[in-house]
């Protein structure tokens, strides 16, 4: 049974995903991009955790959204790879997270680099959970 400290926890959490994914918007829409689908899975299951267990949970397709990064070289933004920080790992069933790997390295995303970049600079807000 979940305390109150573990869903505050989960909800700050949560909260911290989505600004992840919502910040880097802005690049995508000056690349060219603008996720309105994915925008509307968003406000469909109340938040961007919801929304990212949805594209998740069909393991035969990748989403328009997903293939538009790929196109552009920017799977970095996408949900999957956010899926697969550590630090949000809480998140994400042990399926998911593998669903979210298994697109990224099918479509040749050097996940295990990026990964291992990206946690060698945790973000500040870490020490804050």
């Amino acid at each position: 049974m979940s305390t109150g400290h573990d869903q505050t926890h989960l909800k700050s959490l949560r909260a911290r995903f989505d600004r992840y994914i919502l910040d880097g918007i802005p690049e995508l829409k000056r690349l060219g991009y603008n996720p309105t689908q994915f925008l509307e899975m968003v406000e469909r299951y109340r938040g961007v955790v919801g929304a990212t267990k949805q594209l998740l949970a069909d393991p035969r397709h990748t989403s328009y959204g997903f293939q538009r990064l790929y196109e552009l070289g920017k799977l970095q933004f996408s949900v999957e790879f956010a899926a697969c920080l550590p630090w949000f790992d809480e998140l994400f069933e042990p399926h998911e997270i593998n669903e979210a790997r298994t697109r990224l390295l099918t479509h040749g995303f050097p996940l295990d680099a990026r990964l291992a970049a990206v946690t060698a600079n945790p973000p500040e807000w870490l020490s804050d959970l």
